[in-house]
């Protein structure tokens, strides 16, 4: 009986997971909804209360037009649901601080495993 609980529940919770957007879901939705060039113009992508993965991510982008030049989008459930000038959070200069997206090689599925994991075996 508890081998066929403990079955569902896996199912179930990696079927939620799967649901559950990354960071590059989020990005991929910024370059289509919003446009391709601004992912040239990254400074930051984070997302909080994860488990494993976030409902919301906030992506930073530099913008000459928005005030203090730094453009805050926030996607959810596979669309942007905020496109605004950064509010106070970001200090010091966007310049030279963008991301080359070429250079990414891990998503944060992925860096959660490598999370969890170190954690384990850390205990």
């Amino acid at each position: 009986m508890w081998k066929i609980v403990f079955a569902v529940v896996l199912v179930v919770s990696t079927a939620q997971a799967a649901q559950q957007a990354t960071a590059y879901d989020a990005l991929v939705t910024v370059g289509n909804q919003f446009s391709h060039a601004a992912l040239k113009h990254l400074i930051s992508v984070t997302g909080t209360h994860g488990d494993p993965q976030p409902t919301q991510w906030t992506i930073l982008i530099t913008d000459r037009k928005a005030p203090g030049g730094v453009r805050e989008i926030q996607v959810a459930d596979g669309r942007i649901v905020s496109n605004q000038a950064a509010s106070g959070h970001v200090t010091g200069s966007a310049e030279g601080a963008t991301i080359n997206t070429a250079q990414l090689n891990l998503d944060s599925d992925g860096a959660f495993t490598v999370a969890n994991y170190t954690a384990d075996r850390s205990h």
